[in-house]
């Protein structure tokens, strides 16, 4: 045992060395004042010490250097006493980013040489520090920097799998607002969002597996969204295109994200009936009502409606994303509907959309794909609506929620649930 632990400590004491060796040399080799330039020697013994060290050895040795430092190394890369040729930094840059972790590799862009740096970690790093190094520089890059717009490339070529790890270990919150891409630097003095990166982004993010995951990113964008209503953009992309890639999240897994947002990220759709504001303010309607088709069920709805689920802390999770839904969905309308005829008119055109989804009866007069629920019943819904008899809210709680065989209002399995979800977000109001 006294054996092993010699050797052990004399690998931690020969390490210790060669950081400490290396530093000296690498400090001593970047020394530029009024006495001495950085040469092409200089940044030659810079590169090969490095190259020398195992990669976790190098990473301590960068990570040592101040940021000071790091700006003198890339700056006279370029520098007319050093100056490295086209192919020497390609080769300087593809060992670091080979042994560099994605803090360090950051470091390295924010300092100088970023175009170069993202391009050989694109090329030679390994797929998660990709990401990761993608993460990183959103925080310290804005659109008015000439590598903006090669984060976003750096991020994609990470596989899939890791574009979504990065993501989880990053704050959602922090990360969505970085990619708004606020151009302090205009020349017009005045900030402007750039959301092309940010629409890049959600596309992506919408592949991911985890709903959890999902739902937070969808929290984050909308209020980063909201944030910046009062900023002008620059560029091809606007506001409505980023809201309809909040709903591309909520669309890959709508029962899944749902869920996390009723049960604790937004239980009370505050975000989420925002949301449903802005895309009925775009005119995204269509959008809006393949997601309710979503969370009907389809043909089968009410069998749909009773799924007892899997979790008994969520029981019957189908009924309740559906009255969370509506829920939200009557704030929206009543947000933003000057009247009782538009109120009626979105009404329609939510549940009329949904049959191209999902068909309803042939003879139904505005064709709802809820089985029973015949002609009679939508007219008496709707009409009572039109006559202020009963409310928006009372009104598309019943438009949604499922009828027995002979036409009556389901009272069974998930009616709870449904009611529960419904009044958290609308009788708080």
């Amino acid at each position: 045992m006294w054996v092993t632990m010699a050797i052990a400590l004399a690998a931690v004491a020969a390490r210790t060395r060669r950081i400490a060796a290396a530093e000296h040399v690498i400090r001593d080799s970047l020394q530029d004042n009024l006495f001495n330039d950085v040469g092409h020697g200089d940044l030659t013994t810079i590169a090969q010490t490095l190259s020398e060290l195992p990669s976790g050895e190098a990473s301590a040795v960068v990570a040592s250097l101040s940021d000071r430092e790091l700006a003198v190394w890339m700056r006279e890369l370029d520098g007319w006493a050093g100056r490295f040729s086209k192919a020497e930094k390609e080769n300087l840059f593809a060992m670091l980013a080979g042994s560099l972790p994605a803090s360090q590799l950051a470091r390295l862009a924010s300092s100088g040489q970023s175009v170069e740096v993202m391009a050989a970690v694109a090329r030679g790093a390994p797929s998660p520090v990709r990401a990761e190094t993608a993460l990183a520089l959103w925080s310290q890059f804005d659109p008015a920097d000439r590598a903006w717009g090669d984060i976003i490339q750096l991020f994609l070529a990470a596989t899939l799998a890791d574009q979504e790890a990065a993501t989880a270990g990053a704050a959602p919150h922090s990360l969505l607002v970085d990619l708004l891409g606020v151009h302090v630097k205009h020349t017009d003095g005045a900030p402007r969002v750039d959301l092309t990166s940010l629409v890049e982004f959600l596309d992506t993010a919408a592949r991911f597996t985890d709903p959890g995951l999902k739902a937070e990113l969808f929290v984050a964008g909308q209020n980063a969204l909201q944030g910046a209503r009062s900023l002008r953009t620059t560029g091809a992309i606007e506001p409505p295109a980023v809201s309809g890639r909040l709903g591309s999240l909520v669309r890959s897994d709508p029962a899944g994200v749902i869920v996390h947002l009723s049960h604790g990220l937004d239980p009370h759709g505050d975000l989420f009936s925002a949301w449903v504001s802005d895309m009925i303010d775009a005119d995204r309607l269509d959008e809006l009502d393949v997601l309710l088709a979503g969370l009907l069920g389809g043909p089968d709805r009410l069998e749909h409606f009773t799924d007892p689920g899997t979790l008994a802390e969520r029981p019957y999770p189908n009924a309740a994303n559906l009255g969370y839904y509506v829920g939200s969905y009557s704030l929206a309308i009543d947000a933003i509907a000057d009247g009782a005829d538009d109120q009626i008119a979105i009404v329609q055109t939510l549940f009329s959309i949904v049959t191209g989804v999902v068909p309803g009866p042939d003879n139904s007069w505005i064709r709802l794909p809820v089985g029973p629920l015949v002609d009679t019943h939508a007219r008496s819904v709707v009409d009572g609506l039109r006559m202020q008899a009963t409310s928006l809210k009372q009104t598309l709680w019943s438009l949604a929620k499922p009828r027995s065989g002979d036409g009556l209002l389901w009272n069974g399995a998930g009616t709870t649930q449904f009611q529960d979800a419904w009044e958290e977000v609308v009788a708080v109001r």
